[in-house]
């Protein structure tokens, strides 16, 4: 992978690479790299605004009403670390619920697996030993990973840094860095990691990104890579590339002529990346992302 500039402070996920963006921009060279940055986030973070969800992993602890004591609705959940309940409504979250206690809605909705959909509800098992959940404000406590499905790859590298990597290293060797993007978010272990640069087998990056925490890790550790929906990475590269060439036309969007009422043709997104969102596109009534 050929050496490129770092990706600005803030950029902490993108729904594609920087390297893909240039070639087909097609564009050489770094000077045009911070604005590629910044469209290249700016287009992630449209996908997620049109989408009314996101598609990358956010590690988080949320907590919810319970209104009805068999099922509480929730926004996109990619996979449970654990839920626990205020049964006594005294504002603790004393009772950490057993897998046997609840269920995950949609059945089979596997957000692990790169064809699966997120989990929208947590419902109290009528078989299990507690087949309700107790009904009040703030009386569920979910601690997860939040998002449209989280699908981790094996990038085919690993971690090479002769030691443990330490919680505050942000120069990372692995053993094949051609295998790696700048604007790729790794998982080593539990911790998300933003590549920021490759040069050579050493990684710039960005640590304990999107809700995780920067932790030590042991050397040799695998280096894994979140994989989004094959839509959602082509969409993000047309915006961003739109973006990107608005610099030299900036009002090049703009139809007929001014002063004479006519319309404002501009599109709130790009009219292929719409039909490419289109089945991904959830309503906005109710949603929380």
């Amino acid at each position: 992978m050929a050496t490129t500039t770092a990706a600005p402070v803030g950029v902490l996920n993108t729904y594609a690479g920087i390297d893909t963006l240039k070639q087909r921009s097609g564009i050489t060279g770094s000077t045009q790299e911070p604005l590629l940055w910044l469209a290249l986030y700016g287009a992630s973070r449209t996908v997620d605004r049109y989408c009314n969800r996101h598609f990358f992993v956010l590690s988080g602890t949320r907590q919810f009403d319970v209104q009805h004591p068999g099922k509480v609705s929730v926004p996109d959940l990619a996979a449970v670390i654990a839920i626990r309940e205020d049964a006594d409504r005294d504002r603790v979250f004393e009772l950490t619920l057993s897998a046997d206690q609840y269920l995950l809605y949609p059945l089979n909705a596997s957000p692990d697996r790169p064809w699966g959909r997120p989990y929208s509800s947590v419902v109290a098992d009528p078989a299990g030993t507690r087949p309700q959940f107790t009904v009040g404000r703030r009386a569920i406590e979910i601690d997860g990973d939040w998002g449209y499905r989280c699908v981790l790859q094996d990038t085919g590298t690993d971690l090479n840094v002769g030691a443990p990597l330490s919680s505050t290293a942000t120069q990372v060797t692995v053993t094949d860095g051609s295998l790696i993007e700048p604007g790729s978010t790794l998982r080593i272990d539990q911790e998300q990691v933003f590549v920021r640069l490759v040069s050579g087998n050493d990684l710039t990056v960005a640590r304990g990104v999107n809700g995780s925490s920067a932790v030590s890790h042991a050397d040799g550790s695998d280096v894994l890579a979140t994989s989004y929906p094959a839509a959602v990475g082509e969409a993000a590269l047309l915006i961003a590339g739109r973006l990107f060439s608005r610099k030299d036309s900036p009002l090049a969007v703009t139809a007929g002529s001014y002063g004479l009422g006519s319309p404002d043709t501009r599109a709130a997104i790009d009219p292929d990346a719409e039909r490419l969102l289109s089945t991904l596109r959830r309503l906005p009534v109710g949603v929380g992302i």
